[in-house]
């Protein structure tokens, strides 16, 4: 069994192993200037990755078997999108989800 500080060091360590390629293109981008062209194309990115997630969480791909769609995640989804449309925020979004995902798992539904 590890000790106490090595598995604090792996923890520490591996925040920043997490942290450092998400912050470093931020601060590289500050001392940039891009053209009308590339702000408005760099916009568009997060809504990307949020789509790429909620999709991937969405589809149930097994080798040998049909894809399947995530009943448990879809009846989720569907309401938590609702709820971002409605209140534009992000807060209320992941609570709702959360919230959400719990019931539905807490309570057996599918």
């Amino acid at each position: 069994m590890p000790s106490k500080l090595a598995l604090f060091l792996l923890i520490i360590g591996c925040g920043i192993v997490t942290w450092l390629p998400r912050i470093i293109p931020f601060i590289l981008s500050k001392k940039m200037s891009f053209s009308p062209f590339w702000k408005k194309f760099l916009t568009y990115i997060p809504m990307c990755i949020l789509t790429a997630l909620l999709t991937q969480s969405l589809i149930v791909v097994e080798k040998g078997a049909l894809t399947q769609i995530n009943t448990e995640n879809l009846v989720v989804a569907i309401p938590t999108i609702i709820v971002a449309f409605l209140t534009k925020s992000l807060m209320w979004t992941v609570v709702f989800g959360m919230l959400g995902m719990t019931l539905v798992r807490y309570l057996g539904l599918f």
